[in-house]
């Protein structure tokens, strides 16, 4: 049952959450207008509350006092009075003793609960009759009537010390009504200050989110043409200054992404027309007149080297756009840097022989990698090196073990590269020199390879170069990488 109730929570959890979200306004404005007057109205029910129970506080204090004054007046006069005759010989004195209080009354009775003294407005109770009283006055309410007693004794001033039983009556109905009119009172006061604050707060909501609707407005005007229209940043409040650098950041960088992806487009269009132009165009000779069969087989040659060109070139674009998005998946060993650089250097000795060009690989290094990526990481870097290097010069592969990673470098004694190429050397289909966009055979996609590679290993990449003297490619492999979360 545990079970059932600990799957079912979150189900209800996200429920309530949905039905809460449906339940509140779907403009931030009506949120905002609708919060605050509720706030504004709570506020004033609390004021409202208080104040009635303060002010309801203060009558009845009132009256009490006004009762026990009266109380002890009578009980001050009956003292003076020798005899129950002398009480009931003047009935305008004891009027008088009321001071002009309309909601007062009282009643005197002799100690056997026979009347004495009754105001006009008294009301017979038998409970104040039947409750034990001395001097100090008992408090008697009555539940069907808006009436409370105060009901105590005085002896008379004779001898015999006879006992006079005094009732003071207060009818609050008065006052109730006062309460009551009170009451609505407030309660009109709350709606209509509900009400206004209502309206005030769409007012200053719309005023406020005023700076929002014309960041809107701006936004909307953006396109993939008008990217590098940033939005106003300083006419906008603190929150939304955040906001709109956030925006415009994002904007900078989508504009460089479709800048990079247009130059992307362009250059991988240009890459493939070359050998299909070149295709199509020897295809159009060899038809144009009767061959023989050995320019018909050279034909068919030089259009297999176009072909393998595109290959590669698609072959490249495929692993890139499986980097891209993250559906390749590490396969770690163990890796002998030196090992593996002397394999690679063994593949491309013919091609050095060729070019008048030694591969030198010195130093040791291990680490845990995929072994099929590091081996084109670094075919990829002595290609390149292989292709700037000058005849007679060395090709330098060098392994070092540092603390954390492993480092393997790619030196060369080429022409180098110009300081305004570094940024940019790994980005695709990117050439220092783009009047050598064929040469050797390249697809300019070699080092962006080698730059997703690294990416994949959470490794580093960097160059240096010194104009004609060595230019030096270095990979900083994790020697324990991270496995990234297949897609």
């Amino acid at each position: 049952m545990r079970r059932l109730f600990a799957a079912l929570s979150p189900r209800a959890n996200a429920r309530r959450t949905r039905l809460r979200m449906r339940l509140l306004p779907r403009t931030l404005r009506a949120r905002l207008s609708i919060l605050f007057a509720l706030s504004t109205s709570a506020v004033l029910v609390l004021n409202g509350v208080v104040l009635y129970h303060g002010l309801k506080t203060r009558l009845e204090t009132a009256s009490a006092h006004e009762m026990a004054t009266t109380l002890l007046t009578l009980q001050t006069r009956l003292r003076t009075l020798p005899d129950l005759a002398a009480v009931t010989a003047d009935r305008a004195t004891w009027h008088n003793q009321l001071h002009g209080h309309k909601n007062l009354d009282i009643a005197l009775f002799h100690a056997r609960s026979a009347p004495l003294i009754r105001t006009s407005g008294y009301w017979p109770n038998a409970q104040t009759l039947a409750v034990r009283a001395g001097i100090a006055p008992v408090h008697v309410s009555m539940e069907t009537q808006p009436l409370r007693f105060l009901v105590a004794t005085a002896p008379l001033g004779d001898v015999s010390g006879t006992q006079v039983r005094v009732v003071v009556q207060y009818d609050a109905r008065a006052e109730r009504a006062f309460l009551r009119t009170y009451a609505l009172n407030v309660l009109a006061v709350i709606a209509i200050g509900t009400l206004v604050n209502a309206l005030l707060a769409w007012s200053i909501a719309r005023f406020g989110l005023r700076p929002l609707a014309c960041l809107t407005a701006r936004a909307e005007r953006i396109s993939s043409s008008h990217l590098a229209q940033p939005l106003p940043e300083h006419d906008m409040p603190g929150e939304l200054k955040e906001l709109s650098r956030a925006f415009n950041r994002m904007l900078a960088r989508l504009h460089e992404s479709f800048t990079r992806l247009a130059q992307f487009s362009s250059d991988l269009a240009h890459d493939m027309r070359t050998p299909l132009t070149n295709l199509l165009a020897e295809a159009q000779v060899a038809l144009s007149q009767p061959r023989s069969a050995d320019e018909y087989r050279n034909v068919i040659e030089s259009s297999v080297d176009e072909f393998q060109r595109l290959a590669r070139l698609i072959d490249s674009m495929l692993f890139l756009a499986r980097a891209d998005s993250g559906h390749h998946r590490l396969t770690l060993q163990f890796v002998d840097a030196r090992s593996e650089a002397m394999r690679i250097a063994g593949y491309y000795e013919t091609m050095a022989a060729d070019a008048g060009v030694e591969i030198v690989v010195s130093g040791h290094a291990h680490f845990h990698g995929d072994v099929p990526l590091v081996q084109r990481a670094l075919s990829n870097l002595i290609s390149n090196a292989l292709s700037h290097a000058p005849r007679g010069s060395i090709v330098n592969v060098q392994c070092a073990e540092r603390r954390r990673h492993a480092q393997l470098s790619v030196s060369d004694c080429g022409a180098g590269i110009a300081s305004p190429h570094l940024e940019r050397i790994f980005d695709r289909f990117y050439r220092v020199d783009p009047s050598r966009h064929n040469s050797a055979g390249g697809t300019g996609l070699g080092l962006a390879i080698v730059k997703a590679i690294m990416d994949e290993h959470q490794g580093e990449y960097s160059v240096e170069s010194v104009a004609h003297e060595r230019t030096t490619f270095s990979l900083h492999f994790p020697k324990h990488p991270l496995q990234p979360m297949g897609g």
